[in-house]
C-alpha cells in the first residue's frame, strides 16, 4: 500500500482579503476557509494523514477546527514560516520517513476533489517525481515588459496550475533541502533539481482565493 501524507498550507496573512484576520479563518459559506479542505482531505480514500501549518498562533484553532469538522485524519498542527516555502518546510517536517508520497495542498483552493487527488497519486506511479494539477491556457497570452507587447506566446502546451501538488517523498524532501526560496511553487523546486513533473488534469473548482472577489466566486462554485 502506498502511505500518502498532506501538508495542508493555511498559514497565508490574507492582507490581500482585507479580512483583518488569517485567511484560513475568513468566513466561507458559514464556517472558517480551512473547514472546507480538512473535510474534503478526511473524506479522501486516498490521504492517509494530514499536517496541517497554521499562521503562527493560530494553531490552536485550527487543531479546534479540524475537531469540530472530526477530521480524524490530522495528526498535528504547527506554525507557518516568513514565507510559504518556510511553511512547506515546516509541515513536511512532520511527515514520517516511512511516506511515499507527500501532497502539499493550499487551503486557498478549499474545493480540493478526491478526482483531481487520484489523478495526480496515479501519475506519480509512472516512475514521474512529481504530479500536479493544471488547467490548458484557452487566453491569448502577450510578453509585455513595462507594458509594450513584445510577442505573442504561443499557448500551446502551457497550463494554468494548481494544488494538491503531489511528489515522491525522498525526492520532495530534497529539493526542500537544497533549492533555495525562489521557486515559484513546490514542483519548481523538484523540477531544478532534475525531477520529472506531469501535468495531470485539474479543476476550474480548484481556484485560489486571493481577493474578496475570488471568496465570492469559489463560495458559488461550492455551492449545490
Amino acid at each position: 500500500m502506498t502511505e500518502v501524507w498532506a501538508v495542508l498550507v493555511a498559514a497565508g496573512r490574507g492582507e490581500r482579503l482585507g479580512a483583518g484576520q488569517p485567511k484560513a479563518f475568513v468566513a466561507f459559506n458559514g464556517r472558517p476557509l480551512l473547514a472546507e479542505s480538512l473535510s474534503r482531505l478526511d473524506t479522501s480514500e486516498i490521504v492517509g494523514n494530514v499536517v496541517v501549518v497554521a499562521p503562527p498562533g493560530w494553531e490552536e484553532s485550527a487543531i479546534l477546527c479540524a475537531e469540530e469538522e472530526n477530521a480524524s485524519n490530522v495528526i498535528t498542527c504547527v506554525p507557518g514560516g516568513d514565507t510559504r516555502v518556510d511553511s512547506v518546510r515546516a509541515g513536511v517536517a512532520e511527515v514520517p520517513a516511512e511516506a511515499d508520497i507527500i501532497l502539499i495542498h493550499d487551503a486557498a483552493r478549499p474545493l480540493v476533489t478526491d478526482d483531481v487527488i487520484e489523478r495526480v497519486v496515479e501519475a506519480l506511479r509512472d516512475d514521474i517525481d512529481g504530479a500536479v494539477p493544471g488547467l490548458p491556457i484557452s487566453d491569448t497570452i502577450k510578453q509585455a515588459p513595462a507594458g509594450l507587447v513584445e510577442r505573442t506566446v504561443p499557448r500551446d502546451g502551457l497550463f494554468v496550475v494548481q494544488t494538491p501538488q503531489g511528489f515522491r517523498a525522498e525526492i520532495f524532501r530534497r529539493a526542500l533541502a537544497e533549492v533555495d526560496q525562489t521557486a515559484s511553487d513546490c514542483a519548481g523546486m523538484v523540477e531544478a533539481i532534475g525531477g520529472r513533473v506531469r501535468v495531470t488534469l485539474g479543476d476550474p473548482r480548484l481556484a485560489k482565493i486571493t481577493t474578496e472577489a475570488d471568496l465570492a466566486l469559489v463560495e458559488g462554485l461550492a455551492r449545490p
